[in-house]
């Protein structure tokens, strides 16, 4: 690509996508209001009154004459960007392609790759997956995925890679501490493991894998069995948690405390309501471990038991994001799904930044000594010293 060229796509993208990205949100918000018996809002018209000048204005003026169909294509997948890493552009001629493997891209992978001001990266990874197997780890940046360069490649195309629409294996190319890394792993599905309750060093830990609608029942049952071993303390370990029912995790909440628990909010409108009338199956101190993989149903059940039960949560910062996914069609056949709503805590307030824990681990709070420990031990040792402390010890360490 000539320079030139370069130049015209860098500054019609950023002339077009901000335009673009308020067009799709006032897209959705008319069909909101169009369904709701509201009346339109005239700034939608206006937003695509200058789009259209701006498209216009590049296409007839530029010094080259540039490919419409390109512009287009660019601004479309680039404008997601404007709205967050979780929403996505999908073309018409891909759509029924992307559905399949929207639905089937953790079962087959494990992953869950977002993109963020062009850099696709990994957000979650699936605890007995081949992606964990093969040592994909949270943070890493996907440079290269089945041989090609992912800087241009749209998450709809990542998704249908990592599903194998494409192929029963997968080559990835990582860069991870400013340094390549190779992995390739097959495409095939799994069952993340059950809930399971063991000692370390003298804590019990309920390590909570995924949420579905028989964790609540596997959490009360791994408790009543090792009642002895939890009376008074535990330690739940959400650390790279992200996939499930958000549902399924107000319901393991419920094992835990009583009351309003939270909901799912869109806007000022609360769509749907979760709470307890029940008294708690388990009652004691409760640390719970976070890392940069606890994701959407990990972040609704630790801002719960953060709320109503008390809890501590030690770790790293969360990713931010508990929301629910729409989709709206697009006149071209095209779709954007994107984030319609974002589910709550006890106080009402939507998910959608990261849960800073009550102990910080790593950075500047890593010591010398233990500067080769994976921050996944050190979370895990922290916390479990943090259980064993002494309440008030606790406080005074914060």
């Amino acid at each position: 690509m000539s320079r030139s060229r370069i130049v015209f796509f860098t500054i019609s993208s950023l002339l077009v996508i901000p335009m673009l990205a308020g067009t799709f949100v006032l897209a959705a918000e008319r069909a909101h209001s169009r369904a709701a018996g509201a009346k339109e809002d005239d700034s939608f018209y206006k937003y695509l009154a200058v789009f259209s000048d701006v498209f216009t204005l590049v296409r007839d003026s530029y010094v080259d004459e540039p490919n419409s169909d390109e512009l287009m294509k660019g601004a479309l997948e680039g404008v997601t960007d404007a709205l967050d890493p979780f929403s996505v552009y999908v073309p018409a001629a891909e759509v029924d392609t992307f559905r399949k493997a929207h639905a089937a891209v953790k079962t087959a992978s494990g992953l869950d790759l977002i993109r963020s001001h062009g850099t696709a990266y990994v957000v979650a990874v699936e605890k007995g997956s081949s992606a964990a197997k093969a040592g994909v780890q949270v943070g890493d940046l996907v440079a290269k995925l089945g041989g090609k360069p992912t800087r241009t490649m749209p998450l709809w195309e990542l998704e249908e890679i990592l599903a194998g629409t494409r192929g029963p294996k997968v080559e990835m190319e990582l860069i991870r501490l400013a340094a390549p890394v190779q992995v390739s792993f097959e495409l095939k599905p799994f069952h993340p493991p059950a809930v399971s309750l063991e000692q370390i060093e003298g804590a019990p830990v309920l390590h909570v894998p995924s949420f579905d609608a028989d964790t609540a029942e596997q959490a009360r049952q791994a408790l009543a069995h090792n009642a002895a071993q939890v009376h008074g303390k535990l330690v739940i370990d959400l650390r790279g948690v992200s996939s499930g029912d958000p549902a399924a995790a107000y319901a393991v909440a419920k094992l835990f405390t009583t009351g309003e628990l939270g909901g799912l909010r869109q806007r000022k409108q609360r769509l749907q309501s979760f709470a307890s009338g029940e008294p708690p199956a388990w009652k004691g101190r409760i640390v719970v471990l976070v890392d940069l993989g606890t994701l959407g149903p990990g972040e609704v059940l630790a801002t719960v038991l953060r709320q109503k039960a008390g809890a501590e949560l030690v770790g790293e910062r969360t990713y931010g994001h508990a929301g629910r996914e729409g989709v709206a069609e697009l006149s071209g056949g095209g779709r954007l799904f994107f984030t319609d709503a974002f589910y709550t805590g006890p106080d009402d307030k939507p998910i959608n930044e990261g849960l800073k824990p009550d102990l910080l681990v790593g950075g500047r709070n890593r010591a010398y000594v233990e500067r080769d420990v994976p921050i996944e031990d050190l979370i895990l040792r922290r916390g479990i010293h943090r259980l064993l402390e002494e309440p008030e010890a606790a406080k005074k360490a914060a």
